[in-house]
């Protein structure tokens, strides 16, 4: 599970940034809460924000971090790393950060680096017990500063692997992360299983249609299908249902939807790319959120409201809230212009983020339970689009 992600100088994001999924002290709506050790994590995240504010960019800041990892094996170490670095100063190979606390089998892993176009400066991971009632000591996994790399007493064995490759005289292990070349030789550990978390993280950007995505889980998986198929039916009801037939080339698929024909009641076929475009979106995101909360992980979506009617916007945050539904501990992320759970019958005020950008093009995020003297009754819609939570594009004189 995802505890915090903070990063510095990341696109608009000059000054260090929090986004905090430990649930503050706040009563209302616990049971929603994810309990782990008598600690209280939040299932679901929103963000708003004026259009430019860098609503996205947080989420993109986390899938950055995320792909780094995943492909610091893969890495042509005679390129430069990839960098996106706050755009308005002269400091343009300023080191960029990023870091991200999880909890994985009752343990709370800090991990993070430092970073520019010629390589990693910093590489960090600390491990201790996650637990509300008894005061726990962080441990040294791995330290890395420059060249000079530090092992726990307790890992040599990871230092054994590391040394593969910074041993290796034709090799430069500056662009390399520690993290995903050793993950990769370990069949059981740590490390491996950090790994496998990240690569467990889905994003999706609003208004991409990228289908494949949705086949592999629906054709390979009858229960999410059926499921799929109930929830297009429910917000649609003159859809029965989606088709999905493998073509002749054993390779692709048409897809498309089951509609009624008035005159005979006969079943008709219409090309998904012909149905509306909130259908279209269902397909393309409902099966991936279905996938998420049965095996658990993290998943972020841009502009989730978009296209979507209010209720099953509520009714996809809901289910991540519902243990019933969410078995596994799933996290949601997600960014939202829409006001209609801008409220606090449906989310806690530590779920509630928002994103203001100055005049000099720094942004900056906070949440709502920062508001020290906001009543968990209050209005939460009108302050905000009265200007007094900030982050909307303009305020009324």
């Amino acid at each position: 599970m995802l505890l915090q992600f903070k990063f510095k100088n990341y696109k608009c994001f000059y000054d260090e940034t929090i986004l905090d999924l430990v649930a503050t002290q706040e009563k209302r709506h616990l049971e929603s809460t994810i309990d782990v050790n008598g600690n209280k994590i939040l299932p679901v995240i929103e963000i708003h924000g004026a259009n430019a504010s860098g609503k996205s960019s947080v989420l993109e800041a986390l899938h950055f971090m995320f792909e780094i990892i995943k492909m610091s094996n893969k890495i042509d170490i005679n390129n430069d790393l990839p960098t996106f670095t706050f755009a308005f100063n002269n400091k343009k190979n300023e080191n960029s950060e990023f870091e991200v606390s999880i909890c994985l089998d009752d343990y709370e892993y800090r991990y993070g680096f430092s970073m520019n176009k010629d390589g990693f400066d910093e590489e960090w991971l600390y491990k201790k017990k996650f637990s509300s009632t008894t005061k726990t000591v962080q441990k040294i996994v791995f330290e890395r500063v420059k060249d000079h790399i530090n092992f726990g007493s307790s890992y040599d064995e990871y230092k054994k692997i590391w040394n593969l490759f910074s041993n290796n005289a034709n090799s430069s292990t500056k662009k390399l992360l520690i993290l995903s070349n050793v993950a990769i030789k370990e069949e059981k550990g740590i490390l491996r299983d950090i790994y496998d978390y990240i690569n467990k993280f889905n994003f999706r950007v609003e208004s991409v249609f990228e289908p494949q995505s949705s086949l592999n889980i629906l054709y390979k998986n009858n229960l999410l299908y059926e499921k799929f198929q109930n929830i297009i039916r429910e917000f649609d009801p003159c859809l029965l249902g989606i088709k999905i037939d493998k073509n002749s080339d054993g390779t692709s698929y048409k897809i498309s939807g089951i509609h009624q024909n008035i005159d005979d009641n006969s079943h008709m076929l219409l090309p998904l790319q012909y149905e509306s475009d909130g259908t279209i979106k269902i397909f393309n995101i409902m099966p991936i959120i279905l996938y998420n909360l049965e095996v658990g992980g993290l998943l972020c979506i841009d502009e989730l409201d978009v296209k979507f009617h209010p209720l099953l916007f509520k009714k996809i945050v809901n289910m991540y809230k519902d243990k019933n539904i969410n078995k596994n501990k799933a996290q949601l992320i997600y960014t939202a212009h829409s006001t209609f759970l801008f409220n606090s019958e449906n989310l806690r005020r530590d779920e509630l983020y928002l994103i203001e950008k100055d005049t000099y093009g720094k942004s900056k995020l906070y949440s709502l339970s920062e508001f020290r003297n906001l009543r968990v009754d209050a209005d939460y819609e009108k302050r905000y689009l009265t200007g007094k939570f900030g982050a909307i594009p303009y305020e009324d004189e």
